[in-house]
């Protein structure tokens, strides 16, 4: 009954919650460059997946910029519950992988400047975006975290608190 993202990233930063592994990168790292996420809905009580580019803003935040005729947007309009998970691959033992999962909620960003902000870094990183920038369709939306959960390999397993992870955010952006 709620929407769900996966976003697939491959990534490196410097912070606070790293795994043991010195060839993965931390949690605020799987987050930063990915560019592609499977969204997944609630459709009529099942779930319906489709990929999304996303962005992340200035306090890690994952955001998407969709259309309202999409199938995926229409369930976010009629439940903004959402799940966003991100995660990288271990080739040699998947279930080794490490994961993050943000819980919170996706709401659409109305305000001109926030609005502005998001649109410059989500051309500068999907520059054909431009194509259909100024549709009147299409929105952003971002997730308001509420909850993150943090799997850094098998066994390696925390929640960790919105402050927390906004802090290293910042941080790792020095």
């Amino acid at each position: 009954m709620f929407t769900q993202i996966v976003m697939m990233a491959l990534l490196s930063c410097n912070g606070q919650f790293t795994t043991e592994k010195e060839d993965r990168p931390c949690m605020c790292g799987l987050v930063r460059q990915g560019t592609m996420a499977s969204l997944s809905t609630d459709y009529k009580g099942t779930p319906f997946g489709s990929l999304v580019p996303y962005g992340v803003d200035a306090e890690g935040r994952p955001y998407i910029f969709v259309s309202t005729l999409s199938v995926h947007t229409k369930n976010i309009l009629k439940n903004s519950k959402a799940s966003i998970m991100v995660y990288k691959e271990d080739k040699d033992d998947p279930f080794n992988s490490q994961r993050v999962t943000f819980v919170g909620k996706m709401v659409k960003i109305t305000d001109a400047k926030e609005r502005e902000a998001l649109n410059t870094a989500y051309l500068k990183k999907y520059p054909a975006a431009k194509a259909f920038n100024d549709f009147g369709d299409f929105h952003y939306y971002r997730l308001e975290i509420e909850r993150i959960h943090y799997i850094g390999g098998f066994g390696d397993i925390q929640w960790v608190e919105w402050k927390d992870y906004k802090k290293e955010w910042k941080d790792g952006k020095k």
